[in-house]
């Protein structure tokens, strides 16, 4: 008998492959060296192997040409086609910095443990699996070894309260989100007999509630006197016909829709919309802020790849049935988002109420269900995911000179007079603050403006009404930033810790990309339309 280790189709893996390899040989590496070595010299050396690896990475995805393949492997559970490449790209970019930004942060609070870096490509590479699942035990697999990896980030720093608080609460209500998404998994097991994301599409995509025929229509030939029900039927791959036509199989579309209901509430929680939103405030308050970089920046791009494979290209025909309640969802986040930050006073808390206000418009242009709908989500994601490795950088770096390292959080007064202390960085700041409130004519803006738009012509038009006077309203606490940086009044001004060479550069690059898409958007909007078109091709 032959045994075939490795197909050649089963190399377009290769980045998750090298990564998972790369990570084996990292914990040798650091397990081997703990005993004889202080711990900041093996956590230095280990953050730029890290380093390494993730630029190699970025070679191989790029390398991959999937941008015009589309390629199955293992048995049609992981699928590598353009949707992936360039969510994974985003993702390993989005990762570079964040590790880079985060080296200080970690020797000044102590987190001298080499497993930290570790856990975080361990994140990372369940990221690259949730992208790249196309059935649903993967998905839920990928979504463990990214969340499970996410509890001991909130947790690392043992000698504070607040972090083990933060990493339990975190542990508890992501094992309930993960229930719910095996219990809503099995109902469409149970109504499908398939986890498969294609085989849902066969069967649910050209199937309406009460088309699923019976054996003796069939051979009476009475089911094709109907020639809307002959196409139907001949859609379906000839294995699903035969599944169909001799099991004499009725589905409930009430059951169904619970099912999905149950997987989006899950991922829903992952995301950190209202009414699922409790929890996110306090872990991220208490956990550890490089930690709270990681949460709130990297894993929002791969949980909508998720909800677009499963609700676009594997139930877009029940659209009906599930978009009334994204509907509501989205309301309550951006109220939530949108009031809740006016009130906070710790710069944490105001960034956590925002992350949750976009992520309600980011869910606007997914409720859609049109193809411009796809295509705004992209490009609203992207910028909000560097919007915020801007913002959160900017937040690990800026460092004070009394008391930093006993306190953790800052307060908002704590960026007191940072416009004239570092005239640039403030000014790097202000920009991405008004970029991400939608001024014009930011990019932020141009973004925000075209998901009003979507909604407009999917008519949503309370939604749009709603969405666009809670923009209004958040954007109260973005200049109230920018008013502490230049205009508020003090006795005593604060003082920073001056930027190295190194960081300074990324965020100059950060900046300079900015500055070229406010000046021209063309790129975005190009990768764009080729993300939601080569996304829906299967579909329409």
């Amino acid at each position: 008998m032959t045994i075939e280790t490795l197909l050649f189709k089963e190399i377009s893996i290769l980045p998750e492959l090298f990564l998972g390899i790369s990570i084996i040989y990292l914990v040798l590496y650091s397990t081997f060296l703990a005993g004889n070595s202080p711990y900041p010299l093996i956590q230095n050396s280990l953050l730029y192997l890290g380093v390494l690896v993730l630029l190699l990475v970025l070679y191989l995805l790029v390398n991959e040409k999937l941008d015009v393949l589309e390629l199955s492997v293992f048995n049609n559970s992981i699928i590598n086609d353009y949707v992936s490449f360039f969510s994974k790209t985003v993702i390993t970019i989005l990762s570079l910095f964040c590790i880079l930004m985060i080296q200080q942060y970690l020797k000044d609070q102590k987190l001298n443990q080499f497993e930290y870096l570790l856990l975080i490509l361990f994140a990372i590479l369940g990221l690259f699996l949730l992208c790249s699942s196309n059935d649903l035990i993967t998905a839920y697999l990928a979504i463990e070894l990214q969340s499970l990896a996410f509890y001991v980030l909130a947790a690392f720093k043992k000698n504070s309260t607040f972090s083990i608080e933060s990493g339990l609460k975190y542990f508890i209500l992501g094992a309930f989100s993960s229930s719910l998404f095996l219990f809503g998994s099995s109902i469409l097991y149970g109504i499908s007999g398939t986890v498969n994301f294609e085989e849902f599409k066969d069967l649910f995509f050209w199937a309406l509630p009460g088309n699923v025929v019976n054996l003796s229509d069939v051979t009476n030939n009475l089911y094709f006197e109907s020639k809307e029900n002959s196409q139907i039927a001949l859609n379906y791959p000839y294995s699903l016909q035969k599944k169909l036509f001799f099991s004499n199989v009725f589905f409930d579309v009430n059951l169904l829709q619970l099912g999905l209901i149950f997987i989006l509430i899950s991922l829903f929680f992952k995301l950190a919309v209202a009414p699922f939103h409790v929890w996110a405030p306090n872990v991220y308050e208490g956990s550890p802020s490089s930690s709270t970089f990681l949460f709130s920046v990297v894993p929002k791009l791969a949980i909508f790849v998720l909800l677009m494979r499963i609700f676009y290209y594997s139930f877009y025909g029940m659209i009906e049935y599930w978009r009334y309640f994204i509907v509501v969802v989205i309301i309550l986040t951006i109220i939530v988002g949108s009031f809740g930050g006016l009130e906070q006073r710790k710069l944490k808390s105001l960034l956590v109420y925002s992350s949750i206000s976009h992520m309600g418009y980011s869910l606007i242009a997914f409720s859609t269900g049109t193809f411009e709908g796809i295509q705004m989500l992209f490009c609203y994601l992207v910028i909000y995911s560097f919007s915020g490795l801007s913002i959160w950088s900017i937040f690990i770096l800026v460092r004070l000179k009394t008391n930093y390292n006993s306190k953790q959080n800052k307060d908002l007064t704590d960026l007191l007079l940072l416009g004239k202390s570092n005239s640039m960085l403030a000014l790097f700041f202000t920009t991405v603050l008004l970029s991400i409130a939608g001024f014009p004519p930011m990019i932020g803006f141009l973004v925000k403006i075209s998901v009003f738009l979507t909604a407009i012509e999917s008519s949503m038009y309370f939604v749009a009404l709603v969405s666009i006077l809670c923009s209004v309203v958040a954007t109260f606490y973005y200049i109230r930033i920018i008013k502490i940086f230049y205009f508020e009044k003090s006795l005593v001004g604060k003082l920073y810790y001056p930027l190295n060479n190194q960081k300074s550069i990324l965020i100059s690059v950060l900046f300079f990309s900015f500055l070229f898409l406010f000046i021209n958007p063309t790129l975005l909007f190009l990768l764009s339309y080729k993300f939601s078109l080569l996304s829906v091709v299967g579909i329409f």
